[in-house]
């Protein structure tokens, strides 16, 4: 794997550049060597929730339908709000 000057990962087979086979997509924290330093801290913040939900066995549940409630998540979006987390007993 190599780096371009615009911090592009591309691959060098024979000394020889291939193209990219894949696009960015949704790349919320940027791309390259000008990504976003939040990347870092949410990535751990990832982590630990999920080793959270592992060691307490959370999972899912659907909340009932006269308890539901909107969620806005984006400037543009508003989402009902039914999933809560269910901890194991």
């Amino acid at each position: 794997m190599a780096n371009s000057a615009f911090g592009a990962v591309y691959n060098v087979v024979d000394r020889k550049a291939q193209p990219l086979v894949d696009t960015a997509g949704y790349a919320p924290f940027g791309l390259g060597y000008r990504r976003c330093a939040g990347e870092y801290i949410t990535m751990e913040f990832i982590k630990e929730f999920l080793r959270k939900v592992w060691k307490d066995k959370i999972s899912f549940a659907r909340v009932d339908a006269d308890k539901l409630g909107k969620a806005p998540v984006n400037p543009g979006t508003v989402l009902t709000d039914d999933i809560a987390f269910k901890k194991a007993k």
